[in-house]
């Protein structure tokens, strides 16, 4: 009896499942690589608003404590300028001033920046 060139139903099959498992990886391995590239690139985005609010924090002519917040896009910001607390800042004459700028991103993650500036006593 003679057999006919090809392959069984079950050599098919087990071809198939190999084949289906190992596209299955590749996609979740493609996935992962998107969502860190999402990642990545919001908190690039946060840190460069971050960075903004707190350059303009330091142009401020006459520095006064308080807070101010707001959204931008997805991210909610707040700036806070508070009192520092340095040794001999007294005898020096000058006002230290701790500038803080905080970024809180859409899932939760946060930048937070933080900065001195002395301003000279009156």
């Amino acid at each position: 009896m003679r057999r006919e060139a090809g392959f069984t139903l079950i050599e098919l099959l087990c071809a198939m499942t190999i084949l289906a498992l190992v596209m299955g990886v590749s996609l979740r391995i493609l996935a992962g690589g998107t969502a860190n590239a999402a990642a990545a690139r919001d908190y690039g985005l946060a840190l460069t608003v971050a960075q903004a609010h707190l350059a303009q924090m330091q142009t401020i002519d006459k520095v006064a404590a308080g807070e101010r917040s707001g959204r931008d896009g997805k991210m909610t910001w707040r700036e806070s300028i508070s009192p520092a607390d340095i040794d001999g800042a007294v005898a020096a004459k000058v006002i230290p001033w701790r500038l803080e700028s905080d970024v809180r991103m859409a899932d939760g993650r946060a930048v937070h920046l933080s900065s001195l500036r002395l301003e000279r006593r009156p």
